[in-house]
C-alpha cells in the first residue's frame, strides 16, 4: 500500500506570512521542565497562517455560512487531484482552459479536493509572498461548475498577488458556494500530478473563520 505524504508546513515563529496584514505566530513558554516540572506553551497564532483552511465565514457572514467547526468528517477523509502548474512564471495566472485540461487528464470529480502544485515552497521571498501563481476568476468559476469540495494551493493566498479585498475573485467565487479553500500547502515536490486519497483535518475552533490543517495525501492504488 502506498505511504501517506505530508503536505503541511511546520509552523514556527519565522514562518512566512503575507504582508502587511498577517502577523507571524508567536510561541510563549507557559511552563518549563526546569521551573515547573513540565512543558506547556501559549501559542499566539492567526487562523490564516501556515497550511490553513478558509471556512466560508472567512469572507462571509456567520449568520448565513459555515464556520470551521462545522466541517464534517466526510469532508476531511476523501479523494482529490493534484494538478501540475510548475511551468507557470511568477505572478502568472492559470486560465480556465489550462485548468480544464489538467482536470480532465486526472478525472477530477464532484466532491474532490483540487490541489494546485505551482512549484512554490514556503519562504520569506518576494516570489512566495508577492509574485505567486494564482487561478484566474474564470478558473474558479470552472471549479464551481465541477462541484469540487475544496481548492488548495501552495501560495498563501488563492487570489492574485496584491489584490484588494474587493478583488479577491477566487474567494468570492468559491466560498459562497461552500467550497473550502486551503492555502500554504507545502512539500508538493514530493508528489506527482494525479489522483490521491486525501486527509485534511481542520481544528474545530467554535464559530471561527478558519484554522491550521494537517494535509495528507496518498497515491491511489
Amino acid at each position: 500500500m502506498s505511504k501517506w505524504i505530508d503536505l503541511t508546513q511546520t509552523l514556527a515563529e519565522d514562518s512566512p506570512t503575507l504582508p502587511p496584514l498577517h502577523p507571524k505566530p508567536e510561541f510563549e513558554d507557559y511552563a518549563t521542565l526546569a521551573d515547573d516540572d513540565y512543558n506547556s506553551t501559549i501559542l499566539h497564532c492567526e487562523t490564516h497562517c501556515g497550511t490553513h483552511m478558509d471556512a466560508p465565514t472567512h469572507f462571509l457572514s456567520k449568520d448565513e455560512y459555515r464556520t470551521i467547526d462545522e466541517i464534517t468528517i466526510d469532508e476531511m477523509v476523501t479523494e482529490g487531484v493534484v494538478c501540475d502548474f510548475t511551468d507557470k512564471e511568477p505572478n502568472e495566472g492559470i486560465s480556465r482552459e489550462e485548468l480544464a485540461a489538467e482536470a480532465e487528464r486526472h478525472n477530477l470529480s464532484a466532491g474532490d479536493h483540487l490541489i494546485f502544485d505551482c512549484g512554490m515552497a514556503p519562504a520569506d521571498t518576494e516570489e512566495y509572498l508577492k509574485n505567486f501563481v494564482y487561478p484566474e476568476k474564470e478558473a474558479a468559476e470552472y471549479m464551481v461548475e465541477q462541484d469540487i469540495a475544496c481548492f488548495a494551493i501552495d501560495a498563501l493566498s488563492a487570489d492574485k498577488p496584491g489584490a484588494a479585498l474587493e478583488d479577491h475573485h477566487v474567494h468570492y467565487t468559491l466560498l459562497p458556494e461552500d467550497i473550502l479553500i486551503i492555502e500554504g500547502v507545502a512539500n508538493l515536490d514530493s508528489v506527482e500530478a494525479g489522483r490521491y486519497d486525501v486527509i485534511c483535518t481542520p481544528i474545530p475552533y467554535e464559530n471561527r473563520d478558519g484554522s491550521q490543517v494537517r494535509l495528507l495525501v496518498r497515491p491511489k492504488d
